[in-house]
């Protein structure tokens, strides 16, 4: 009885251990995952999208660094899509209708997600 109320009482440290240990550990294999994916994009072995989009899954979207690269694509691909050039213009056109379904996707994820947190009783912070 006394072990059983011992192990109960440990179950929480050890909780609380772990989430200090992936805290702190989470950010540092993204930045390994996104600077593997960047190399992988260059070499044909690593694979490298897969690889990214797990970095950033990892680091995070609002990170300073994702946030910042994130909103220059969103620039280059408008500049691209406004370039006088036909041919140029057309592919940077497509580009800019992919990142933008990509965008309403992530959105619309991200309100099913909250909608679901919500509905199972999870706080918005959770």
């Amino acid at each position: 009885m006394e072990q059983q109320a011992l192990d109960q009482q440990q179950q929480p440290e050890k909780r609380n251990v772990l989430q200090m240990i992936w805290a702190v550990a989470r950010p540092i294999l993204g930045w390994v995952l996104l600077i593997g994916g960047i190399a992988g994009c260059v070499l044909p072995v690593l694979p490298g999208i897969p690889m990214i989009m797990l970095g950033i899954a990892l680091v995070g979207r609002r990170t300073w660094l994702v946030r910042w690269a994130s909103v220059h694509y969103k620039l280059l691909v408008r500049w691209w899509a406004e370039r006088p050039q036909p041919w140029l213009a057309y592919w940077g056109r497509i580009a800019l209708r992919v990142q933008q379904e990509a965008s309403r996707q992530r959105r619309r994820l991200a309100i099913w997600q909250r909608n679901r947190r919500t509905a199972n009783g999870f706080s918005a912070s959770s």
